[in-house]
Order: C-alpha cells, then structure tokens, then sequence
C-alpha cells in the first residue's frame, strides 16, 4: 500500500491563491479554537512568499511541538518558518489577527528516520520560538499518565482530531478549523506500527470515513479523560487517498506519552538542536502590517511546502 506523509507538496512558481494550499479535515466540523487552545500552525514565510504548512501544539510560551517530517530535510523551511498561535481560520494571518513568531531552534530525536519504508519512526519534533508569545502554559494538556490503552469516559467523543488540511479525498477546501472523530484500532495487527504509534480508523460518513490528511501533520489528536481533552499523539501518515472508505485505518499518530523524558530534557535545555536558525537573518512578512493581498506568490524552486499528513 502507498503511505502519504500528510504534508501537502506544493512545488510552485507563479501566483497561487491561499484557497488553493488551504483545507479541512475529512468529515470535519467547525471547531473553535476556545476549546483547543494550545493549537498551533506551522507557516513558511521569508518576507515575500508565505503559505501554511503543518499543524502543532504550544508545549508553554516559546516551545512548539510538531511532526519531524514538517521540518526534517528542508533548511529553507526551518529558516523561515513561523508559528502562529490559536488560528481558528487561515485567513486571520493574512489579516495580521494572531500572535506568530520565528523558529530558532529545531530539535527532533536522533532516531528519527524519514522514510515511508520503516514508517517514519520517532516522528517528533520541537520548536523553540525566537520570541516567547503571551498566552498560557499548556504542558498539562499532554498526557503524561495513560500509555497505548485510553479508557473511553463519558461526557464528550473519546478522540478528536483538528487542523487546516484537505478534506474528502485529498481535495482542496476552505481556510476554517476543523475538528472530527477517530476510533482508536489495534496498529500492531492492523497498522503494522511499533508501540510508539496510535493507530486509528473513522466512521463512515457519505463517501469517506472521517479522517486526517495532507496539510494536517505535526497537529494533534486528543483524548478526552472524563474532564478535559489530552494531547496523545502527533499526526504523523495516513493512507495515501484520505478517508478511503477500503483501507483498513485512516491515521497514524506518534503517541507523546513514549516522549515525555526527551521533551522535558529539551524543555529543561539539556538537548542540542539539531538545527538553530542565525536570530539575526530575518526577513519575516511582519503580520502587523495586516490587510494581506489573499494572492501571493511562492517562487521557490525546489521548496516543497509540506502541508502535509503522510499518506502511506
């Protein structure tokens, strides 16, 4: 079967629209940021091109957490990219409406491997912002206590997932967050993935199951623990047609709890980057200047940008 990171390719010269790299979950709902406050966008943006690229979490005020394979492989990425905090439509960066900063610092395990064959493993990474952002520490939205099994508890729907990414069928949509359920399936016998991994499947509504896909990676899953929604994994692959109603799953996710002593290390400063952006180079687009032609040109030969979930 063909995997698919879920980053969106987009190779590009000439003018591309933020409709076009800009769309939903599949069988998604509008969710509102209120509820998922630690919800994070990866942007590039170098000062004259820009576009979304992955999702993420904020870990506190200057720490991001996100998918290895949103960053791994690509200098000019790291090097222009931007996290852009609570962003309930892709819109509001255009308009300048949130508060964003640079990346500085890239880290993501040594054993992570970037290869649809092995199954991207280890498929985490952090960011450590140029600037810290004023909003809240969400480190205790990441669960830390329950590992593979999560109990299903009453009140809300047990897994949830959000993003900006394409809707059914790897089609392009709109610029709103979206939110949609997950099953949580056995990756071992179904998935073929390690103890690392969160394996899920989506019901079937209309022609697609619910699902993540291209554009959604590096952004959360969340698992409701009878009183509030947990971070338990990282989007990471998925089938290569999003919501395919044949495959046997629709999503894979790195599961945070198998990380928490690499991410305390790198938060407590005891972990080299594996990249550090030179603080002094930089040509950001100021989102302050607002008002945003919603047209914008990405002429980067060879630059991928990685909106992506991986499709396997």
């Amino acid at each position: 079967m063909k995997y698919q990171s879920l980053l969106l390719s987009v190779l590009i010269t000439g003018s591309v629209s933020a409709q076009n790299i800009s769309p939903y979950i599949i069988n998604g709902n509008p969710a509102s940021i209120v509820n998922f406050p630690s919800f994070a966008s990866l942007y590039f943006d170098d000062g004259k091109k820009y576009g979304y690229t992955c999702g993420a979490t904020m870990l506190n005020q200057q720490y991001v957490l996100t998918a290895a394979h949103c960053i791994v492989g690509d200098e000019s990425l790291m090097l222009n990219s931007r996290v852009v905090v609570q962003l309930q439509n892709e819109t509001d960066y255009v308009n300048g409406n949130n508060m964003a900063s640079r990346g500085i610092e890239y880290y993501y395990p040594d054993n992570y491997v970037d290869d649809e064959n092995v199954l991207w493993p280890n498929d985490i990474a952090i960011i450590k912002l140029q600037s810290p952002l004023n909003i809240s520490d969400f480190s205790s939205l990441i669960n830390t206590t329950q590992n593979d099994n999560y109990p299903i508890n009453p009140g809300n729907p047990s897994f949830v997932t959000i993003g900006h990414g394409l809707e059914a069928g790897n089609v392009e949509g709109g610029t709103a967050l979206l939110k949609t359920e997950l099953q949580l399936i056995d990756g071992a016998n179904i998935c073929g993935t390690s103890n690392k991994q969160l394996c899920f499947d989506g019901a079937i509504v209309g022609d697609y199951k619910n699902s993540t896909c291209n554009g959604d990676s590096g952004g959360p899953v969340y698992w409701w623990d009878g009183a509030e929604y947990k971070q338990i994994g990282i989007t990471s692959y998925g089938p290569n047609e999003c919501g395919n109603t044949t495959s046997s799953y629709t999503s894979v996710f790195t599961e945070v709890y198998d990380y928490q002593d690499w991410i305390t290390s790198v938060l407590a400063g005891t972990v080299e980057p594996q990249f550090k952006a030179n603080p002094h180079d930089d040509k950001f687009r100021a989102n302050e200047e607002g008002g945003g032609s919603s047209w914008y040109q990405l002429g980067l030969l060879g630059l991928a940008l990685l909106l992506r979930r991986r499709n396997r």
